[in-house]
Formats: C-alpha cells, structure tokens, sequence
C-alpha cells in the first residue's frame, strides 16, 4: 500500500495590485490631518490639548474600525486603495482595530515599519506581516465627504 503524495504548501497569494507606497502614505496624511489640524490650533493650552488627546484615542479606534469592517479608512477611500487578507477579503472590525495597534511596532525603530512597504516585496508594513494583510490599489476613488468617516449601517 502506498501513500498518496501530499503537496507541499505553496507561498500564501497575494492580492493584486499592491499599492504603492506613495500612495499609501498619502492615504495616512489624509487620515491623520484632523488630528495634526486641532492640535496645532489648540498646542499652547494644555488643557484643551489632553481632552484632543482623547479625542485622538477614539478617532485612531474609528480608524482600526472603518479599516477592519470596509477595508477603507477616508484616506484609503479617497487614494483608491482597500485593506484585505490573502484571500481579498476585509479582515473584521477587531482585526482592523488590532492591526492599528500592532502599527506600534512599525513605530518602534524610528519608524522604519512604515518605511517596509518600499523594499519589501508584498509592500507591507511590520503590522501588515503580523496580520497578513495587504493594501492594494485599483479601488474605485471617492471624492473627500464627511461621509467617509462614518462607519456603514449593520444589518
């Protein structure tokens, strides 16, 4: 009796196009402008600053959110570019919310995580190899709307 040969895994796929990383980093400074926006406003009164500073907390949640249940935070929407897994598929709001923390990683080094995605052959993040997930390109754009950054009705 013999065995039948079993294959050998192959290489996880990977979804296609990757986005590149100008792209990518134009996505997160649209994204993260309200918060430079207020704080620079508001950067000599520390009180106001420690309640933005909350405000920023709940507002990087939103974002974890938005990214895990659509695949689009408002930058991502507006660049045209979508976060997916291996199969393409969204990766759930409390993976989205998890890979915003895990970015703590790509912070560490002097922020050269967010610098990967230029010399690493699936452009991803050090939060993106955790997660194994992908930001890829050729997604329909939508124009800049307060809309974007309201998560869509369930159910």
């Amino acid at each position: 009796m013999t065995t039948p040969d079993v294959p050998a895994p192959g290489p996880a796929p990977i979804p296609a196009p990757l986005a590149d990383w100008g792209t990518r980093a134009i996505g997160f400074l649209i994204d993260y402008a309200p918060v430079l926006i207020i704080n620079g406003i508001f950067f000599n009164n520390r009180t106001i600053l420690s309640f933005t500073g909350l405000i920023g907390i709940a507002y990087f949640l939103l974002l974890g959110y938005l990214d895990g249940l659509t695949g689009q935070t408002p930058g991502k929407a507006i660049m045209g570019t979508r976060l997916v897994n291996a199969n393409g598929a969204v990766i759930g709001a409390g993976a989205g919310i998890g890979r915003k923390f895990l970015h703590i990683l790509d912070s560490i080094v002097c922020g050269l995580g967010y610098l990967l995605p230029l010399v690493d052959a699936k452009r991803q993040t050090i939060a993106d190899k955790v997660m194994t997930t992908y930001v890829v390109s050729g997604v329909e754009k939508r124009p800049f709307s307060f809309d974007l950054w309201v998560p869509p009705k369930q159910g």
